[in-house]
């Protein structure tokens, strides 16, 4: 301007289209950023949607024994679907069970067998690394055994499509996932919908009704994600809520007690066996006091079954089961002393 090149108008309109340039650039610069961020999350999305699950339905399903159809009335036997339980019973015949045979593990499980009868309510107990969670997951058929075979309601749990025998089973396991959303929809997810009588009867049965009318917006609170603001007690006991609700014929707790203190155990555990009467119900702890009134304790150790009976059948014989008591007796006086 000053050598005549420029007026001083072209430097005032110079200056202010640099001026109004400034923000699109930065906004360019930030769009930018974020598709990249995009693409490099789309890519990783991509490859767990496009991998293919070794768990599969198998075709064709198993149908049921014609000894068994010939037993039922003709508009009982015609319903019964191919592979689809029949009962709620549970059973391990011979199964063997191990995360890598490439590496030569050892088996998490051996040669394990038992039944867990229809309507039944059974625990699992054992020291950790006994296989108890990997039990969980055969059931689930989140895994398939080496050897043997599971069965739930008669089929052969690989026979059963994987949405009917996963819609059989609520289960509570030892890592709870809340999502960030009210505690009414937490408590709803798997059902269709809960009105508020359902959700008073839910939070009461897991001992929580309490607590949750304690937030400002009741069920209708937030919760963060994977329930950050919530205690460890307060998940599981939403977790049981939301297990209850889809209303199984199969109830599995995995150590979902342990966060919370023995009182709440034993109120939670008085209004669920009321639940457990009307279901199979399985209850996987390392508490005894979360055990002792099951119908039947089976007790693993290095993935074998070492002994099962009633709590005082256990206890009379000396076996390991009396020695868990004993030691967490002491513990429980030492802690109260």
């Amino acid at each position: 301007m000053i050598d005549g090149a420029i007026t001083l108008g072209t430097f005032v309109a110079f200056s202010g289209y640099m001026t109004m340039l400034i923000w699109p650039m930065i906004a360019l610069g930030w769009v930018m950023n974020i598709m990249e961020r995009g693409l490099a999350s789309m890519q990783r999305i991509n490859v767990v949607m496009e991998t293919e699950p070794t768990i599969k339905d198998i075709t064709p399903v198993v149908s049921p024994r014609a000894e068994e159809l010939q037993a039922l009335p003709a508009a009982t036997s015609a319903a019964i679907q191919p592979g689809s339980p029949r009962d709620r019973s549970v059973v391990f015949e011979n199964v063997t069970f191990a995360y890598d045979t490439s590496t030569n593990r050892e088996p998490v499980l051996r040669n394990l067998s038992f039944v867990i009868n229809d309507g039944e309510t059974a625990a699992v107990v054992g020291p950790t690394g006994s296989g108890k969670s990997t039990l969980v997951a055969l059931i689930l058929r989140l895994y398939d055994p080496q050897d043997g075979r599971v069965l739930v309601g008669g089929a052969p749990v690989d026979r059963i499509p994987l949405k009917d025998l996963r819609s059989l089973i609520g289960l509570i396991p030892q890592d709870i996932f809340l999502f960030s959303d009210t505690i009414a929809e937490n408590m709803a997810f798997g059902v269709a919908s809960l009105d508020e009588s359902d959700l008073d009867r839910l939070s009461r049965l897991a001992a929580i009704h309490d607590e949750i009318n304690g937030f400002p917006k009741g069920y209708q609170a937030m919760i963060g994600e994977r329930g950050i603001n919530l205690s460890g007690g307060q998940k599981q006991r939403l977790a049981i809520a939301r297990a209850v609700a889809k209303d199984p014929g199969i109830l599995i707790l995995d150590d979902a007690l342990s966060s919370v203190d023995t009182d709440t155990e034993e109120r939670i555990l008085r209004s669920l066996r009321e639940e457990m009467k009307t279901r199979t119900a399985i209850l996987i702890s390392h508490r005894i006091s979360t055990v002792r009134e099951a119908d039947r304790i089976l007790v693993l150790e290095e993935g074998r079954l070492a002994e099962q009976g009633t709590h005082g059948d256990l206890i009379a014989s000396g076996g390991v089961y009396a020695d868990m008591y004993n030691k967490q007796q002491i513990m429980y006086d030492l802690e109260r002393s």
